[in-house]
């Protein structure tokens, strides 16, 4: 789904039957909820399992892995003309952090689905836009 509108207008067609349970995950504060090692972890999983990642780039997956974490641990921030680091979790406004968020929630969704134990019917109203 691309957003909450189509959401709605793909459900109001839709109809439960008794067997079915529809779920929703909601995410709050997601960038900054997001511990950097995880991300770093998720990451890395994810460009492990890349078959085509020597097709795009000539570094390694550790490379890149040393590269985000550098970027997610060389977090500062100006506030009342005093700099400060970031040193828990990921940074609002940093662009890697979007990317690591939608990493790690993809990851925990993955894992929800595999828990499942009617993993057909819970991807039923899951629709990538």
């Amino acid at each position: 789904m691309k957003n909450s509108r189509e959401f709605v207008d793909f459900i109001r067609s839709e109809r439960l039957t008794s067997e079915e349970t529809m779920i929703s995950f909601d995410v709050v504060s997601l960038f900054t909820c997001v511990p950097t090692d995880l991300a770093v972890q998720v990451a890395h999983r994810r460009l492990e399992n890349d078959a085509s990642l020597p097709e795009r780039t000539n570094l390694s997956v550790d490379d890149i892995v040393d590269l985000l974490t550098l970027c997610l641990d060389a977090t500062f921030l100006s506030f009342r003309g005093k700099v400060y680091k970031q040193v828990h979790r990921t940074a609002m406004g940093s662009p890697v952090s979007v990317v690591v968020a939608n990493l790690v929630i993809e990851d925990v969704e993955e894992r929800a689905y595999r828990g499942c134990s009617h993993f057909d019917m819970a991807m039923y109203f899951w629709r990538d836009g």
